[in-house]
Protein backbone atom coordinates (compact mmCIF):
# COMPACT_ATOMS: atom_id res chain seq x y z
CA UNK A 1 0.00 0.00 0.00
CA UNK A 2 1.65 3.32 -0.74
CA UNK A 3 0.57 6.88 0.40
CA UNK A 4 1.09 10.49 -0.84
CA UNK A 5 4.15 11.94 0.05
CA UNK A 6 5.06 13.75 2.63
CA UNK A 7 6.51 17.69 2.27
CA UNK A 8 8.10 19.30 5.01
CA UNK A 9 9.48 22.61 5.02
CA UNK A 10 11.50 24.77 7.73
CA UNK A 11 9.43 27.79 8.35
CA UNK A 12 11.19 30.99 7.28
CA UNK A 13 11.22 33.87 10.10
CA UNK A 14 10.41 36.24 7.01
CA UNK A 15 6.93 36.50 5.49
CA UNK A 16 9.06 37.18 1.69
CA UNK A 17 6.47 35.93 -0.93
CA UNK A 18 7.73 32.34 -2.16
CA UNK A 19 10.22 32.24 -4.49
CA UNK A 20 8.69 28.99 -5.70
CA UNK A 21 5.02 28.37 -5.97
CA UNK A 22 3.57 25.09 -7.15
CA UNK A 23 -0.09 25.50 -6.91
CA UNK A 24 -2.70 22.26 -8.16
CA UNK A 25 0.17 20.69 -9.28
CA UNK A 26 -0.88 17.32 -11.36
CA UNK A 27 1.65 14.68 -13.64
CA UNK A 28 1.05 12.05 -15.93
CA UNK A 29 3.00 8.87 -17.07
CA UNK A 30 0.69 8.75 -20.40
CA UNK A 31 -2.83 7.92 -19.17
CA UNK A 32 -1.24 7.02 -15.90
CA UNK A 33 -2.20 9.82 -13.15
CA UNK A 34 0.65 10.20 -11.02
CA UNK A 35 0.45 13.69 -8.90
CA UNK A 36 -2.29 15.10 -8.05
CA UNK A 37 -3.17 18.53 -6.84
CA UNK A 38 0.30 18.98 -5.27
CA UNK A 39 0.51 22.71 -3.55
CA UNK A 40 3.58 23.96 -2.19
CA UNK A 41 5.91 27.32 -1.53
CA UNK A 42 9.57 27.83 -1.63
CA UNK A 43 10.81 31.15 -0.01
CA UNK A 44 14.15 32.36 -0.71
CA UNK A 45 16.63 30.60 1.69
CA UNK A 46 14.33 27.78 2.71
CA UNK A 47 14.83 23.74 2.83
CA UNK A 48 12.17 21.80 1.87
CA UNK A 49 11.90 18.19 1.90
CA UNK A 50 9.75 15.96 -0.01
CA UNK A 51 9.45 12.46 1.92
CA UNK A 52 7.66 9.39 1.13
CA UNK A 53 7.81 5.11 0.74
CA UNK A 54 9.29 3.98 -2.76
CA UNK A 55 7.24 4.61 -5.52
CA UNK A 56 4.45 7.81 -3.94
CA UNK A 57 5.74 9.72 -6.68
CA UNK A 58 8.77 12.30 -4.95
CA UNK A 59 10.79 12.21 -8.10
CA UNK A 60 8.08 12.63 -10.43
CA UNK A 61 6.81 15.58 -8.49
CA UNK A 62 10.04 16.86 -8.85
CA UNK A 63 10.36 15.78 -12.48
CA UNK A 64 6.85 17.52 -13.27
CA UNK A 65 8.41 21.33 -11.97
CA UNK A 66 11.08 20.54 -14.46
CA UNK A 67 9.26 20.33 -17.17
CA UNK A 68 10.31 16.65 -17.73
CA UNK A 69 6.74 15.06 -17.63
CA UNK A 70 3.69 16.01 -18.67
CA UNK A 71 2.16 18.32 -15.89
CA UNK A 72 -1.00 20.19 -15.49
CA UNK A 73 -1.34 23.15 -12.76
CA UNK A 74 0.78 26.18 -11.56
CA UNK A 75 4.62 26.25 -11.22
CA UNK A 76 5.85 29.90 -11.12
CA UNK A 77 9.75 30.84 -10.24
CA UNK A 78 9.97 34.31 -9.03
CA UNK A 79 6.91 35.06 -10.41
CA UNK A 80 7.62 33.67 -13.71
CA UNK A 81 4.98 30.34 -15.31
CA UNK A 82 7.44 27.19 -15.92
CA UNK A 83 4.51 24.67 -16.57
CA UNK A 84 4.56 24.56 -20.49
CA UNK A 85 7.85 25.37 -20.53
CA UNK A 86 11.19 22.73 -22.32
CA UNK A 87 13.42 21.30 -19.12
CA UNK A 88 16.17 23.95 -20.78
CA UNK A 89 14.52 26.90 -20.67
CA UNK A 90 13.59 26.24 -16.89
CA UNK A 91 16.78 25.63 -15.84
CA UNK A 92 17.94 28.62 -17.77
CA UNK A 93 15.55 30.65 -15.43
CA UNK A 94 17.74 29.26 -12.98
CA UNK A 95 15.75 25.94 -11.19
CA UNK A 96 17.65 22.92 -11.68
CA UNK A 97 16.96 18.95 -10.44
CA UNK A 98 19.98 16.77 -9.36
CA UNK A 99 18.54 13.07 -9.93
CA UNK A 100 20.00 10.61 -6.85
CA UNK A 101 21.15 8.41 -9.96
CA UNK A 102 24.48 8.42 -11.25
CA UNK A 103 24.44 9.24 -14.50
CA UNK A 104 27.44 11.27 -15.25
CA UNK A 105 29.58 11.11 -18.35
CA UNK A 106 31.82 7.92 -17.59
CA UNK A 107 34.31 8.76 -20.28
CA UNK A 108 34.69 12.80 -18.61
CA UNK A 109 36.57 13.31 -15.70
CA UNK A 110 35.11 14.64 -12.37
CA UNK A 111 36.30 18.20 -13.78
CA UNK A 112 34.84 17.71 -16.87
CA UNK A 113 31.80 16.21 -15.45
CA UNK A 114 30.97 19.67 -13.12
CA UNK A 115 32.21 21.84 -15.65
CA UNK A 116 29.13 20.38 -18.01
CA UNK A 117 26.94 21.66 -16.16
CA UNK A 118 28.25 24.91 -15.79
CA UNK A 119 25.86 27.97 -16.45
CA UNK A 120 28.01 30.53 -18.97
CA UNK A 121 27.78 33.98 -18.74
CA UNK A 122 25.82 34.24 -15.23
CA UNK A 123 28.62 34.51 -13.09
CA UNK A 124 26.48 36.37 -10.02
CA UNK A 125 24.32 33.06 -9.99
CA UNK A 126 25.00 29.67 -8.62
CA UNK A 127 28.70 28.35 -7.87
CA UNK A 128 31.94 27.85 -9.40
CA UNK A 129 34.04 24.51 -9.43
CA UNK A 130 36.27 26.24 -6.80
CA UNK A 131 33.42 26.92 -4.47
CA UNK A 132 32.42 23.48 -5.35
CA UNK A 133 35.62 21.86 -4.34
CA UNK A 134 35.65 23.73 -0.93
CA UNK A 135 32.24 22.18 -0.33
CA UNK A 136 33.25 18.95 -1.49
CA UNK A 137 37.29 18.43 -0.82
CA UNK A 138 36.85 15.09 -1.81
CA UNK A 139 36.15 16.71 -5.30
CA UNK A 140 38.67 18.36 -5.54
CA UNK A 141 41.25 15.48 -4.86
CA UNK A 142 39.81 13.35 -7.64
CA UNK A 143 39.19 16.67 -10.08
CA UNK A 144 41.36 14.88 -12.65
CA UNK A 145 40.32 11.17 -11.93
CA UNK A 146 38.06 9.63 -15.02
CA UNK A 147 34.18 9.31 -13.34
CA UNK A 148 34.14 5.46 -14.13
CA UNK A 149 37.20 4.71 -11.81
CA UNK A 150 35.99 7.08 -8.88
CA UNK A 151 32.53 5.46 -9.18
CA UNK A 152 33.97 1.65 -9.30
CA UNK A 153 35.74 3.20 -5.78
CA UNK A 154 33.07 4.11 -4.08
CA UNK A 155 30.42 1.65 -5.02
CA UNK A 156 29.87 -0.55 -1.83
Amino acid sequence: MSSAPVITQEISASAAPALMRVRGLHAFYGKSHIIQGVDLDVGAGEIVSVLGRNGVGRSTMLKAIMGDVDARGSVTLDGREMVGLQPYEIARRGLGYVPENREVFAALTVRENLVMGERRGHAAVGWTIEQMFELFPKLAERAEAPVNQVHRQRRP
